[in-house]
This record gives C-alpha cells, sequence and structure tokens, in this order.
C-alpha cells in the first residue's frame, strides 16, 4: 500500500488544475483557498527542484515561523498547555515536507492555566496585539489571541498563537462546547480538522493531513475513531474529510472502508439530532442569553512584564453602570457583543477603568 506522492501534479490534481499547468499558477491558485495551502504547495515544489530566489526567502521565513511557534509551544506545554492540530499533526509529516501553520493553537485545562500561559507568552515573546473573546453555555470559556508582525510586513501574515479553556467550539448552535481532546492522538488529529468545517470549505492541505494521519503502517483503532467522532458531534464532517482523501488516495482509503461505513451511519444518526435541536432552538435571546458572544475591546497596551497588583493566573470581571470590564494579567478589555461600540459606553469604561483602586478583585 503507497500513498500518492505530494508533489506539484498532486496539487494540480486537487486544485482542477491542467496537468501541464505551469507551476506559477499552481501556486496562485492555492493561495486563493489559503495561504498555508500555497506554503504546502511551494515546499512540495522545493522538493522537485522548482524553487528560485524569491520563493527560498519565502520558504526560510516560512521555516522560521515554524521554529518560533515550536519555541512558544515548548513554553506553554511547561504550564499545562497543550497543541490542537499543529504540532501533533506536523509529527506525521516528512522531514522534507514540514507542514505549514498559518497559526498555532493551544488548549488548557481551565482559566487559571490560560492566563499563566498568557502572562508567560507575553513576558517571554513581547506580543503586539492581544485579543479576547468569551463564550460558553453553562460554563464560561475564554479565546485569548497573540499576535506578532510578518517577518516580511508586505508579505507575510502575522504571527498568530491563540489559547483557549475550550478545544473544539462547535457551531454556537446544534454542535456544542468539547472542552478537551480525546486522548488518542489520531482521534485527536483528525477530528480538530473536521472541527475547521465549521468556519471553511476543506481543501487539499485537510486532505494531505488525512494522508499523513492515515498513512500505511499507521496504527489506527478504526471502532474507536468512529465512536468517537460520534460523541464529539464531527461524524458529518470527519465523514466529509474522509471521503475527499478516498477520492485521491484510493488505495490507502480502500483499508478503511469499515470506518467509512461506521461514519455514514454515525453522520445519519448526527444529521437528525442537529436538525431536531434546530427545529427547536430560537437561538441566543439577546446579550444575557450564556450563548452570546463577547468579545474584548482592548482598552490598554499588552504588558510584556507583570503588573502591579495583578496575579499571572486570574482576571476578573467588573461591572460599571452600562457596561462589564476584563480585568487580565496582561490588558484590560471592555465586553461587548458586536464590532460597533457606543462612544459613550467606551468613555464610560475607561473612567470607570481609571477610577478603579489598587487591589481592587471585581466579582
Amino acid at each position: 500500500m503507497t500513498t500518492p506522492p505530494v508533489n506539484l501534479a498532486f496539487f494540480r490534481q486537487m486544485l482542477d488544475l491542467d496537468d501541464d499547468a505551469p507551476p506559477h499558477d499552481v501556486v496562485t491558485v492555492a493561495g486563493r483557498t489559503s495561504h498555508a495551502l500555497r506554503s504546502l504547495v511551494m515546499t512540495a515544489a522545493a522538493r522537485e527542484g522548482v524553487v528560485g530566489t524569491g520563493s527560498t526567502d519565502e520558504l526560510q521565513r516560512l521555516a522560521k515561523r515554524l521554529a518560533f511557534y515550536a519555541r512558544v509551544q515548548q513554553t506553554a506545554e511547561q504550564l499545562g498547555a497543550q497543541p490542537i492540530k499543529g504540532f501533533t499533526l506536523a509529527a506525521w509529516y516528512p522531514d522534507d515536507l514540514p507542514r505549514p501553520m498559518s497559526d498555532l493553537d493551544l488548549v488548557v485545562p481551565d482559566p487559571a492555566c490560560l492566563w499563566r500561559v498568557v502572562s508567560a507568552l507575553a513576558v517571554e515573546y513581547g506580543p503586539q496585539e492581544m485579543d479576547v473573546t468569551m463564550l460558553g453555555y453553562e460554563a464560561q470559556h475564554f479565546v485569548v489571541n497573540l499576535s506578532w508582525p510578518g517577518a516580511d510586513p508586505l508579505l507575510d501574515r502575522e504571527t498568530h498563537v491563540e489559547i483557549t479553556t475550550c478545544a473544539l467550539t462547535g457551531d454556537q448552535g446544534a454542535v456544542p462546547l468539547r472542552p478537551c481532546l480525546p486522548d488518542d492522538p489520531v482521534a485527536a488529529g483528525l477530528l480538530a480538522v473536521a472541527e475547521e468545517r465549521f468556519q471553511r470549505p476543506f481543501n487539499a492541505k485537510d486532505v494531505v493531513d488525512v494522508m499523513m494521519t492515515l498513512r500505511p503502517g499507521c496504527d489506527v483503532d478504526v471502532h474507536q475513531l468512529a465512536s468517537l467522532a460520534d460523541e464529539f458531534h464531527l461524524a458529518p464532517e470527519l465523514l466529509e474529510l474522509l471521503r475527499l482523501w478516498a477520492n485521491v488516495d484510493e488505495t490507502s482509503a480502500s483499508h478503511f472502508h469499515m470506518l467509512l461505513m461506521a461514519l455514514d451511519l454515525a453522520a445519519a444518526r448526527e444529521a437528525r439530532r442537529r436538525a431536531e435541536w434546530l427545529g427547536e432552538d430560537d437561538g441566543p435571546a439577546g446579550p444575557s442569553d450564556p450563548r452570546t458572544l463577547r468579545y474584548g475591546m482592548r482598552l490598554t497596551s499588552v504588558a510584556c512584564g507583570p503588573r502591579p497588583g495583578r496575579a499571572p493566573d486570574a482576571a476578573a470581571q467588573c461591572d460599571f453602570e452600562g457596561g462589564t470590564l476584563l480585568l487580565t494579567p496582561v490588558a484590560d478589555f471592555l465586553l461587548v457583543t458586536g464590532e460597533l461600540v457606543d462612544p459613550e459606553l467606551y468613555s464610560a469604561a475607561l473612567t470607570a477603568l481609571a477610577d478603579l483602586r489598587p487591589g481592587h478583585r471585581g466579582h
């Protein structure tokens, strides 16, 4: 059993291009889908010796980005974080085909761990920007994004690290929050890729992730994987992903016939469950509904060192007339439910923040 080579011919097929499409066209079309797919195509082309001065420089910057993410992950893992996709999937890629990563996603077990990680990363790596989102039903979860400028401001996207207390956030509706990943690394990696379907269509990079994960000789518990896809409400998405893979890697996929059959049944059950849920739910009722996302509008600069009176492992919500502040170890925010913020509310938030006495703990 052999896996199709990941080369320019493979990507021409995946991108529905002519067999003789020049490398430039393959890279250009890949870039219209995603920056990460473009990077993967360029890396695959370089393995074939198709590379120039500009692409060499870009691939070197990609390598530096991955090295930075590796350092960040090492720091975060020492404090209790674990990767979502990222280097978990990258471990199954060959050395000469590093898995591109536009950002680094990390999950932590609780808010205290999250703020310890965020504080440590701020001190050690000095992010330029920080965003916070709060979401959840019975339990409140945080998503924190730290970002740095790209190495080349005209060509590179910002470098992003996302730290969250919830590994899989679903669709903010029928598919619920699932805070933890499965213990099995194969299931964790594939389900994290399947989860991406709630944000965007699958693409060739996702198919390559499957090819590397379900590579010849891999140790996969088919029954457990199908059961976990069912348990994590991702059977329809994983089935769609594996069918895309089967279209280009028929030989390997034929060995997982039982998995596809099990997922087919589980996907039908999940589709019925989602339909029933949608038939009974009217969506978030308003700002006070716990399903309403709350975003942090940053009021202070991102501190790259300890802040007086702020513990590195705790954040506090503090109400003022008309709104709520989120006071974190790294920066302070006004919690809002949309992009448009009343200027008077913003001014009131700044006043409330200035009026806080040292040692104030919120509630």
